[in-house]
């Protein structure tokens, strides 16, 4: 194997440093933020070295509000994430057994309902939510997630799917199992990595959604990204707050993502079905 130059190597060493502190210096601005007292937030020079604080955490998680938004976004992200698993995953284990034109039109039509604008379906849910009731409701909310979170995990599934060796799925119908008993017990198992990676992403989604949140909800089932809006007030903008939420709907996201992050790498890569 040839050797790359040095002078492509140290450029792609600088790109790699610019594109990471691109993306981690706005947090750690964020999250030294959160630590720092109003005077602090807005001293001219920004203050370095600072006393630390966390009044602003205090303060958030004395809020009922915020509290209750923290229930909301855990039951609608786990509701999301358990009903899209519910039909993404018989779905990508259909089309696996499709073929040709009839497969790839099936993909290209699910991933037209995942690329399609949120703002698109934003009208027509809100008019007929309206009408039935679920205005402001978990259904109503998980329901909508559906939209993005069913083709994410049917397209990350189906070219795993087709990875796995169909002499084990022929091999357990020989023996006398069902197709659901083939699927419970043989393609599942191998398909464990790929599932919780796709589970992860999905959650991710759900955890962080805004748009719909924002005008499906009112007051019962308002989530953490909705909540912070609620600190900026006519009377004045509480960066502390705000900051110090905004680190708490980030970290559960890194975190799962950091300890679940062999399922995803396996999953992603298709480690899932090796052998």
């Amino acid at each position: 194997m040839r050797q790359r130059p040095p002078a492509i190597t140290a450029a792609l060493y600088a790109f790699g440093f610019v594109w990471g502190a691109i993306i981690i210096v706005p947090f750690l601005w964020l999250a030294t933020l959160s630590l720092k007292t109003r005077l602090d937030a807005f001293a001219i020079p920004p203050k370095l070295v600072f006393e630390p604080t966390l009044e602003a955490y205090v303060q958030i998680f004395s809020d009922s509000s915020f509290l209750n938004a923290i229930k909301n976004s855990v039951i609608v992200s786990v509701g999301a994430v358990v009903v899209s698993l519910i039909i993404a995953v018989p779905a990508a284990y259909a089309l696996r057994n499709l073929a040709g034109s009839v497969r790839r039109n099936s993909l290209l039509a699910i991933l037209l309902i995942r690329t399609v604008p949120g703002m698109v379906y934003l009208l027509p849910y809100f008019v007929a939510y309206q009408r039935v009731g679920l205005l402001d409701t978990y259904v109503g909310l998980i329901l909508v997630h559906l939209i993005f979170n069913v083709p994410l995990i049917i397209w990350m599934l189906t070219p795993l799917w087709s990875a796995v060796p169909r002499e084990l799925t022929e091999a357990a119908r020989i023996d006398g199992a069902t197709p659901l008993k083939t699927l419970l017990l043989v393609d599942l198992p191998l398909m464990r990595s790929g599932i919780i990676a796709s589970a992860i992403l999905a959650f991710i989604f759900s955890w962080n959604e805004f748009l719909f949140a924002l005008i499906l909800t009112r007051r019962d089932v308002v989530t953490l990204p909705v909540a912070i809006v609620n600190f900026l007030a006519f009377e004045g903008t509480e960066w502390g707050k705000i900051a110090a939420a905004a680190v708490f709907i980030v970290m559960p996201a890194v975190v799962f993502g950091l300890v679940v992050r062999k399922y995803m790498i396996s999953g992603l890569s298709g480690g899932a079905v090796k052998g």
